[in-house]
């Protein structure tokens, strides 16, 4: 009886070990409630209490505070947390130390310090973070339908042909096996025309689409699924005037806002995306008399008259931590500075011509950037104001997304206004993610926007699509220092001139289509200046990119240099990869 009792005392301590070994690994897989994190936001197991009554953990499809989803005894539904996203308009990083919400999110989660977009152009680059595919697979290039209606190549239109509304990690998230409630709020893809009667896009239990003149940030529509009628997914749209209250960065915080609290009730997971226009100039249309190119909330304005001598410290109006008068552009690294050492080289690496401007900014000029800086620090605090709303409003089980669609330039290189280009100041956008298991902190891993469709659906529960040609951000959040992709894709298609085209700056016309490759430190970028023609490709290379303050100065293209040809080697593949393929390359 002794030899069978220590028999049946070495398999119950196997058995117990496996069940450990069953936990450690749940607890490495599922997110964990945010009030199972230390102060310093370092996971941390929880006291078990509630898996040994068996009682709480199995009451809820969300674990007790303080419970981590592990010990959710078997059978029990999943762990799902909440994600609210928040995707700004043509914001840059400088942008981010005046908005005093977002860096309380950002003391508050991961910050990723090398977050690159996969095209600094709006439709392109938000139909990718949609789809976690690159261009080349989502088929939506530019922001217009392009040369041919019948073949697009932009837009919604294009958007549409390629099925892409079903290919979105909305779209799994809100089927049954999801099981997500999700919401939209703001722009959609360029061009959607939320034509009454028109079926919503797929993937969304609610959607509120901006439509008409959405960057003017007033007189724009509203596209919505139509009250009243349960299952239909037509849309009705109504039209916003010009009073104050109107502002479509308040009127999207307000609406989002009123969901969130309604998602909170129901205690159904879910997933919201706010899509505002800011901080996007407002293109060509005015809908208010004397209205600046970059149009923030009233209330962030300059000052006039007898306000400005009553309130002196407000009279130029709010941006945030600073005073508007203090801030100033031509601070910013690259600013103004000579493109005579960035000039292209052939492949044999003779000099190439360049494209865009070239001419040293004139004091007009200067001044007129330095105006624009400031109009879109004061146009971010509205912005800043809906994500210190969704702070307050969402529970303690959400993660919180902040990023943008792409970066921007202001005097850059003496580039004037715009995006589109392969440098750090339009590829190169803030993300910061806040929420349950997340350890806060900088991140220096290369990542994209693709990336965060896998996440997403991580987060969910569900195995990413295979489509996917990112990967999910989820290992990272727990662990700053996990082992990540080395290089980022960039993919940029010149787009043709149209007056539709809300970006028709002058640089984004000229920037030619383009590849472009970026490690931490380097970057190397092709430039296709002969449709198609390898004889017409030219390149830049540069490198110290991870230095303080550095911009690309020095063109340092050799075709001899071994780390030009591998990173060569690797664009040549990216051309036509898809998906696990495409993550190889980034490795």
């Amino acid at each position: 009886m002794r030899a069978s009792g220590s028999r049946l005392t070495v398999a119950a301590i196997a058995v117990a070990l496996v069940a450990s070994a069953a936990v450690a690994v749940r607890l490495a897989e599922d997110p964990v409630p945010v009030s199972a994190t230390t102060a310093g936001g370092t996971a941390v197991a929880a006291s078990g209490t509630a898996a040994a009554s068996g009682t709480a953990a199995a009451a809820s499809s969300v674990p007790a505070a303080g419970t981590p989803a592990a010990v959710v005894p078997a059978g029990a539904p999943r762990y799902r947390p909440n994600v609210v996203t928040i995707v700004a308009d043509d914001l840059d990083s400088s942008l981010v130390k005046y908005m005093p919400n977002l860096k309380k999110l950002q003391k508050r989660g991961a910050d990723f310090r090398r977050s690159f977009v996969v095209d600094s152009l709006c439709c392109s680059s938000r139909a990718s973070f949609l789809t976690g595919m690159y261009p080349h697979n989502s088929k939506v290039f530019i922001n217009t339908t392009g040369p041919d209606p019948a073949n697009p190549i932009g837009g919604h239109v294009a958007w549409v042909k390629a099925g892409n509304d079903r290919k979105t990690f909305a779209y799994a998230m809100s089927r049954e096996q999801g099981g997500y409630r999700t919401g939209f709020f703001g722009k959609f893809i360029n061009h959607y025309q939320g034509t009454p009667g028109s079926a919503a896009p797929a993937g969304w239990d609610t959607f509120e689409g901006l439509t008409g003149n959405l960057y003017a940030m007033w007189g724009y529509r509203l596209a919505s699924m139509s009250p009243g009628t349960p299952g239909s997914r037509q849309v009705a749209t109504r039209t916003f005037g010009t009073r104050p209250t109107e502002y479509s960065t308040d009127v999207l915080r307000r609406r989002a806002v009123s969901y969130l609290k309604s998602a909170e009730r129901e205690g159904r997971p879910y997933f919201v995306e706010l899509a505002p226009t800011s901080v996007h100039s407002r293109a060509s249309k005015i809908v208010r008399k004397g209205e600046p190119v970059f149009p923030a909330a009233l209330r962030d304005r300059p000052l006039k008259g007898k306000k400005a001598k009553k309130n002196p410290k407000r009279r130029h109006g709010d941006c945030g931590p600073v005073r508007c008068n203090r801030i100033d552009v031509a601070t910013q690294p690259g600013f103004n500075a000579s493109r005579a050492g960035s000039r292209p080289r052939y492949a044999d690496g003779r000099p190439a011509p360049m494209y865009g401007r070239t001419a040293k900014l004139r004091k007009s000029e200067v001044n007129r950037m330095r105006r624009y800086h400031r109009d879109r620090v004061r146009m971010a605090q509205s912005l800043d104001d809906m994500i210190g709303a969704v702070m307050r409003t969402v529970g303690p089980d959400t993660y919180i997304v902040f990023t943008s669609d792409n970066g921007y330039h202001l005097g850059h290189k003496r580039l004037g206004r715009g995006k589109t280009t392969p440098y750090d100041t339009d590829i190169r956008v803030p993300l910061i993610i806040a929420g349950p298991g997340v350890v806060r902190g900088p991140r220096y891993q290369v990542v994209q926007n693709i990336d965060l469709s896998s996440t997403f659906e991580d987060i969910a529960g569900l195995r990413p699509d295979q489509r996917r040609d990112g990967r999910s951000l989820l290992p990272i959040l727990r662990n700053p220092r996990a082992a990540w992709s080395r290089y980022a894709f960039v993919e940029h298609t010149k787009p043709v001139r149209d007056l539709a085209d809300p970006d028709n700056e002058a640089i984004s016309l000229e920037t030619p289509s383009y590849l472009a490759i970026r490690s931490a430190d380097a970057m190397l970028v092709r430039y296709d200046t002969r449709r198609g023609d390898p004889t017409g490709y030219t390149y830049e290379y540069y490198t110290g990119l991870s230095r303080p303050r550095a911009f690309e100065s020095t063109n340092l293209y050799n075709p001899r240099d071994p780390a030009v040809q591998a990173l060569l080697r690797r664009l040549e593949a990216f051309a036509d990869c898809e998906g696990a393929e495409c993550v190889t390359l980034t490795r």
